[in-house]
């Protein structure tokens, strides 16, 4: 081989290696590009109803006290205006959760003083089916602690909602 064509061979090789490293570096910087950050749709200030887990309940309230009506009440009150739960009546011919509530004076000679509560968790197909025991409390309550109790059993409600939720579909 020549000098020349040694060289005309040497340049060429130059030329494709540095083809080589633009293309490369080319193509490595459309990889690390990165795609344009997705719009953010701004937070709703009033939530909506959701469509994943809405749980029908029909709260149940047997008792005599005035406490106990209120703690039944204000449940009622509660799951009606949740967004998990859906408030039903008794007769309505669907898979519910149903809570049985039953309270008492405390003490028979003061009946404003406390209430010894019970409830029960219980999962209806509908009308003609027994009833399945899911969950149970007992506890007493006092006036100024009927707010915060509503609190802690709707809470419970849902969390044997989540539980069970197999049992609704």
């Amino acid at each position: 081989m020549t000098k020349m064509t040694k060289l005309l061979f040497q340049s060429l090789l130059v030329c494709a290696f540095a083809f080589l490293v633009f293309v490369g570096s080319a193509v490595a910087a459309q990889q690390t590009v990165q795609p344009p950050a997705p719009t953010v749709k701004p937070v709703p200030d009033k939530p909506e109803k959701g469509t994943d887990r809405v749980t029908l309940v029909s709260v149940q309230l047997e008792g005599t006290d005035g406490l106990g009506a209120r703690l039944g009440t204000q449940l009622k009150d509660r799951f009606n205006r949740s967004s998990l739960f859906t408030l039903t009546a008794e007769e309505k011919d669907a898979p519910k959760l149903l809570l049985l509530l039953s309270t008492t004076p405390e003490f028979p000679s003061r009946p404003g003083i406390g209430s010894v509560y019970s409830i029960c968790w219980v999962f209806s197909q509908g009308k003609g089916y027994l009833g399945y025991l899911l969950a149970r409390d007992l506890g007493t309550v006092t006036p100024e602690d009927v707010d915060a109790l509503t609190d802690k059993l709707v809470e419970r409600t849902d969390g044997v909602a989540a539980k069970y939720e197999n049992l609704w579909r």
